[in-house]
């Protein structure tokens, strides 16, 4: 019966994946505009919570986050700050912030607001048009890349997000699917950037990733394509910078019977080669009875014992869903345990030869 059950929430949040959110005309309900934001401390897996290992992460914490904010939800995107300070990109261009209190499960100094600007409204419904999905920051010029999808564009945005600067409308992204654009974004340490398409299908093979030879929301930009083809059966939702080498890549997964998962995989940087596809290693797959959702969100951080990976969900504004945070220690090569309580993980989620997952030179 349980299993029922779960297949048949599956199947009714399997709407919220297919169909983009709209916003119905009608009368306007009283907003709530609350500041606060909730923290809900989880396990990664609530029927063995002393579980900490999943392929190459170790578990370090998790929260569900809630707020009655009428903006609060469909992170897309994030970045973490010094001091643990979180800023959170939605799917209605609403920029969620806080200070993360581990100890005390709190979110300090929590704000949710519009970004100052973005795509021109060619709708009644102008936050529909605001569909943040990447989200990068600069910590020396303090500068913020957002990129758009709908109006697919790459903006561009000053210290603390104040004011825009710049904003690029590149043609190879008119074509992708208007429900598909730049699902991920990177900044490689040569000053080019990279753009993924989650859906816009390449000849070569995978789906559509863009080269740029300098800032991606300049208009004097160039841009080469090439392809990335993530683990089978799944979509790229975000990406960020390991090292100079290599990027963490995060996917996501929904089948009606096997409902969410998600693979964390490395790819190197390298392999992001023009008119070349691309793949990525998986290192670490959640599903059930892990903790997970719409994994969308991805943010790496380190302190004196190495890389922090960060992972957040996109709860689709439903209330089937949730919003998470989970926090994970990057581990080395070490092979995975063996045995009935092994952790769950993706079959090919070890180094395999010539390919090193934590490659540094």
């Amino acid at each position: 019966m349980r299993g029922r059950m779960r297949r048949l929430l599956a199947c009714l949040s399997l709407l919220f994946f297919l169909v983009p959110v709209t916003y119905v005309r009608g009368p306007a309900p009283p907003r709530n505009n609350s500041q606060y934001i909730v923290l809900e401390p989880i396990a990664l897996d609530a029927s063995d919570p002393a579980r900490r290992r999943v392929g190459q992460l170790a578990f370090l914490g998790g929260w569900i986050i809630s707020s009655r904010n009428d903006d609060f939800g469909g992170i897309s995107s994030m970045v973490v700050l010094p001091d643990k300070r979180f800023l959170m990109l939605s799917d209605n261009g609403s920029l969620m912030g806080f200070t993360l209190d581990e100890r005390a499960h709190r979110a300090v100094r929590p704000f949710i607001a519009p970004l100052p600007d973005g795509p021109a409204t060619t709708t009644k419904y102008p936050k529909q048009n605001w569909d943040a999905e990447s989200f990068m920051h600069d910590p020396e010029t303090d500068q913020f890349w957002v990129g758009y999808e709908h109006q697919h564009s790459i903006w561009r945005y000053g210290s603390s997000l104040s004011r825009k600067e710049a904003a690029a409308f590149p043609a190879a992204m008119q074509k992708w699917p208007e429900n598909g654009g730049a699902e991920a974004m990177l900044r490689l340490p040569d000053g080019r950037f990279l753009v993924f398409s989650e859906s816009a299908e390449y000849s070569k093979g995978g789906y559509q990733a863009l080269i740029f030879d300098g800032d991606a929301s300049e208009p004097t930009s160039n841009a080469r394509i090439f392809g990335y083809q993530p683990p089978k059966g799944y979509k790229l939702t975000d990406a960020a910078l390991l090292n100079d080498h290599s990027a963490l890549m995060l996917h996501r997964r929904f089948t009606p019977f096997d409902g969410v998962s998600a693979i964390l995989s490395v790819a190197r940087l390298k392999d992001f080669q023009s008119g070349q596809v691309a793949q990525s290693m998986p290192i670490a797959t959640l599903k059930p009875p892990l903790k997970v959702d719409n994994m969308e969100a991805l943010a790496i951080t380190r302190d004196r014992d190495g890389p922090i990976v960060w992972i957040a969900s996109d709860d689709n504004f439903s209330t089937l869903q949730e919003s998470l945070l989970l926090k994970f220690r990057l581990l080395d090569d070490t092979p995975a345990q063996t045995g009935p309580k092994a952790p769950i993980q993706n079959e090919k989620a070890g180094a395999s030869p010539g390919f090193s997952t934590l490659e540094s030179d």
